[in-house]
């Protein structure tokens, strides 16, 4: 176990990858100058689409401002109204607080056509420069010179909870887990969708995250830039956050959150809400993680994961922080059938629980009790709202844990881990989770957190009892394989179980890995670092760090790792983590 108090942290905090393209355009008069330069002729239009949360006064201000163009139009003109929104999208923004259902909506049914053939028409009467501009800007014109305006979902999120309201909801006041909620079911959907096609055919491709800051690329560079992502090793920009179970091990052993109250989330691995950073000729470009896949998918995720799931990298790990904390809820996961009918989701939601650090203290809760049915123990969450009191050591299993053990959660098992306790998440595609009984907590909004038995009676699966649990869900390690200076232990352990795949290898010697046309990720569970290393040179050598997790792109081929460093001549342990299929 590692002395938490004393270890100096060398995670990453902020990786950046080099990549050796053309010159980027720094600051707003930059991108102006070349805006102006490549005026076609006397009339020009320029199309600057971007995606919601970038900050459109800014876009106004300094750099449609200072083109000093002769015709302006923005496209919120030709937007539905609030209720109208509101009114055509609630089957999939509803009215609970956190769940909605996920959109198939398109970006054209946000606007009146009728008010986007007015705008046009005004554009065809233009003369001299005409400038469009907003979110969805490109159904009025394309542009002779079309730029796109990027920014990562967590800098969305962050607006949202500082106050930005959702697109056209003019809701800034409501509460963020519903702005969230809004972002995640139904505009992320939609804004995804439209994203692909404008990054595929724009001339520019700016970097938001930083109102002052912009930097921007020309297509040809961006292309390049998202290539060297989608062959190479990269780690996404981490994400920590508070919260009322939250404890302190990543403060202390990762140097992370430090300016947080607790670190009760790490997101080091989650494609879906995290970013990438390249370092261009010391400029910073920033953009979602989700543009390699969605640029690239083939070459991202590899073929047969494409094909089967489209783009979404089904595959995530985060930390769940409680060290000098508290449990988390008692909590389920939907199914697939559930998800399918309930949310138009194409996949459920299973996770495994890897104890990266424990103590004495720390345990999980997992399944439940044998003998127990799910209408006793449905009536017993619900009494539990009303009283306060919920008896877990009648119904849930609570089992204590050691570092490096292992356990597997499919869709419909209740579960939680406990205090004290440094869990590394491993999914298999995530959306939502249903809290059935949080131990009588308030969130830092003074609200109760929010409750779905509704939701999880539905889901709970009543075999997944003691003896089950210990059998099947709970790994024993055996041993698979093994070489000169390592050997691979396989972490699965049901015979129902998704096709994602969990090795641990425990190495003081090189081990060859192949990514077999299937991105994989690896986290450094024991040891301070380790080098990945091409096997032709087709990339430079990465350094994984402690608790750190790397994807290796299935365009990335065959590649080594070995201790490195402070651990040379040690072992070191290394997860493998991927689809099998």
């Amino acid at each position: 176990m590692y002395e938490i108090e004393n270890r100096i942290p060398n995670f990453e905090l902020y990786p950046i990858k080099k990549v050796n393209c053309g010159e980027p355009l720094s600051g707003f008069q930059s991108i102006v100058n070349e805006i102006q330069k490549q005026r076609i002729d006397f009339t020009t239009v320029v199309c600057i689409d971007y995606y919601y949360g970038v900050n459109q006064a800014i876009i106004e201000k300094e750099i449609i401002d200072a083109l000093h163009p002769d015709c302006v139009i923005c496209v919120d003109e030709a937007r539905y109204s609030k209720e109208l929104l509101d009114e055509r999208f609630h089957n999939f923004i509803t009215d609970d607080r956190v769940n909605g259902v996920f959109s198939f909506a398109k970006i054209e049914e946000f606007f009146d056509h009728d008010k986007i053939t007015i705008l046009q028409n005004k554009v065809k009467e233009a003369k001299g420069l005409t400038v469009v501009y907003g979110v969805g800007a490109s159904l009025v014109h394309a542009g002779d010179i079309t730029i796109y305006g990027s920014i990562s979902y967590q800098t969305v999120k962050e607006r949202m909870m500082k106050g930005m309201g959702n697109w056209g909801a003019e809701n800034e006041d409501e509460e963020y887990l519903r702005k969230e909620k809004r972002f995640l079911f139904l505009e992320s959907r939609v804004l995804d969708k439209h994203k692909r096609k404008m990054t595929q055919k724009s001339h520019y491709v700016i970097d938001c995250n930083r109102d002052n800051d912009f930097v921007m690329l020309n297509h040809n560079d961006y292309e390049y830039m998202i290539q060297q992502f989608t062959k190479t090793p990269f780690k996404p920009i981490p994400i920590f956050s508070k919260g009322v179970w939250g404890g302190h091990w990543c403060q202390k052993v990762l140097g992370a959150g430090l300016e947080l109250e607790n670190t009760a989330w790490g997101i080091t691995g989650f494609l879906d809400w995290q970013a990438v950073a390249a370092d261009i000729h010391n400029c910073i470009f920033e953009f979602p993680s989700t543009d390699l896949i969605q640029y690239y998918p083939k070459e991202t995720l590899g073929r047969k994961i494409w094909y089967l799931y489209g783009y979404r990298c089904p595959l995530h790990v985060n930390f769940l922080d409680t060290w000098g904390g508290e449990n988390l809820s008692l909590q389920v996961h939907p199914t697939l059938a559930y998800a399918q009918e309930e949310f138009n989701s194409s996949w459920g939601h299973y996770e495994s629980y890897y104890f990266l650090d424990a103590n004495e203290n720390s345990s999980v809760y997992l399944g439940t009790k044998d003998g127990v049915k799910l209408n006793e123990l449905v009536n017993a969450f619900e009494k539990a709202q009303e009283t306060g009191q919920f008896d877990d050591e009648k119904y849930i299993n609570h089992f204590p844990v050691q570092k490096h053990d292992h356990v597997f959660i499919p869709g419909g098992t209740i579960h939680s881990s406990g205090k004290d306790t440094l869990t590394l998440e491993i999914d298999m595609f995530c959306f939502t989770t249903f809290k059935l009984w949080d131990w009588g907590r308030v969130d830092y909004d003074g609200k109760p957190r929010p409750i779905h038995i509704e939701h999880g009676k539905h889901v709970i699966q009543e075999e997944f009892q003691t003896q089950m649990i210990q059998d099947q869900f709970i790994s024993k390690h055996p041993e698979v394989d093994s070489g000169y200076g390592w050997r691979k232990e396989r972490s699965g352990t049901m015979p129902f179980e998704a096709p994602m795949e969990v090795n641990r290898y425990w190495f003081s010697q090189v081990i060859h890995f192949d990514t077999n046309d299937c991105i994989m990720i690896h986290v450094l569970v024991e040891g301070e670092e380790a080098i990945i290393e091409s096997l032709d040179d087709s990339f430079e050598p990465m350094i994984i760090h402690y608790a750190e997790a790397v994807f290796i792109p299935a365009a990335a081929g065959q590649y080594t790792v070995r201790p490195y460093g402070q651990s040379q001549n040690t072992e070191c342990a290394l997860l493998e983590i991927y689809m099998d299929i």
